[in-house]
């Protein structure tokens, strides 16, 4: 949270008053948030990054919150880290957590998923 609030002066992806009149609750690490929601933490491509977890009746759906789209995610061998990070171990090693988790990866960047009416 002190990085949103004051990020670096080179990374100007971050607007503080987003924050402005929302009630944020702050966790470290994975942290459960409602029954079948959990927050991944995904470091690697910002500070701070989180994926989002939701059991579903098909398994388990991961929103990758990092900056990657279905080809960092290979039907064999290991997800490829994301070109845009702050650190490429961390995302690599991010990267891997979730696809091993994920029974759905739903990748943040990827325009199919936009297209989908429902996603399985």
């Amino acid at each position: 949270m002190n990085f949103f609030r004051n990020p670096h002066p080179i990374d100007h992806r971050y607007y503080p008053d987003v924050l402005d009149g929302v009630d944020v609750i702050e966790v470290e690490g994975d942290a459960n948030i409602l029954d079948g929601i959990d927050v991944i933490f995904t470091q690697g491509h910002t500070v701070g990054g989180q994926s989002v977890a939701i059991n579903t009746s098909k398994g388990k759906a991961i929103i990758a919150g990092l900056c990657c789209n279905d080809k960092n995610f290979p039907a064999t061998g290991p997800a490829i880290a994301p070109g845009v990070h702050i650190n490429i171990m961390e995302a690599y090693d991010s990267m891997q957590k979730i696809k091993e988790m994920a029974d759905i990866l739903i990748p943040l960047h990827d325009l199919s998923i936009g297209k989908m009416k429902t996603i399985p």
